[in-house]
């Protein structure tokens, strides 16, 4: 069936296969996915992308960091961890090698060897729809301790969470884990939503100097629900006739 569910949430398996290695990573720098880098012992996260793959030599380079003090750290040999969100996968490894500067194609980027192990995780467990600009929604997060509050469009959505689009650079506002328990969700056709939002991940696209920003709805009233799964369920339809016209 077309677009039809995923089997559910999966339990972390650590990949050691060098070839299925290979083509996750082939898939992360394909989607030009962008790389959350943690280095131990320092609370900073940065962020970075994919820029080569040399399947030959068994290396690939990443692009600099931002903000680029880490660049010094990850020339030095600090251990790091590399974190990457792709279709409802979450993708992560270690390295402890110190970078070596190279250029690729007049720029530079560092040069590490392809991690020998990779935790892959099967997050997603339900359809998750792809919302069109054209679409009028609005999410704002409101935190009910310090009022601080965000406002963005949803990217895509599902009956359990959804990823918002944020103006400017927001990795150090918001924290994964952080939960915004007086955020309102507008749907389109829909009245005002109360609903509380749990912070998954973040990522800052510098091309676009946007936040996209994964959450999770946390016990979401039954109201609410009730318009999520029916704005899903229209989503999810239009995608389907969409997919046929396009077979003709």
């Amino acid at each position: 069936m077309l677009l039809e569910q995923g089997l559910g949430p999966q339990p972390p398996r650590e990949v050691t296969a060098p070839l299925e290695i290979q083509s996750l990573l082939k898939a992360l720098h394909a989607a030009r996915t962008p790389l959350e880098v943690r280095f131990e012992e320092r609370a900073q996260t940065f962020q970075s992308y994919l820029v080569e793959l040399d399947t030959a030599s068994g290396m690939l380079y990443i692009d600099e960091l931002i903000p680029s003090v880490g660049d010094k750290w990850m020339t030095q040999g600090e251990s790091f961890r590399v974190d990457a969100w792709l279709d409802g996968v979450h993708l992560r490894w270690q390295h402890s090698d110190a970078a070596q500067v190279e250029l690729d194609d007049g720029a530079p980027a560092f040069s590490l060897p392809f991690p020998t192990q990779l935790t892959y995780h099967q997050r997603r467990g339900a359809y998750r729809a792809t919302v069109q600009r054209s679409i009028d929604t609005r999410l704002e997060l409101v935190h009910s301790a310090d009022k601080r509050a965000f406002a963005g469009e949803l990217l895509d959505i599902s009956v359990t969470g959804c990823k918002l689009r944020l103006a400017g650079n927001q990795l150090q506002a918001l924290q994964p884990g952080e939960r915004y328990e007086r955020s309102q969700l507008q749907l389109e056709d829909s009245p005002l939503l109360d609903v509380a939002v749990e912070i998954r991940h973040r990522t800052y696209h510098e091309a676009g100097d946007e936040t996209h920003v994964g959450l999770h709805f946390h016990q979401p009233p039954a109201v609410t629900q009730r318009h999520i799964e029916r704005f899903v369920t229209q989503l999810q339809r239009e995608a389907r006739r969409q997919a046929r016209e396009d077979l003709f």
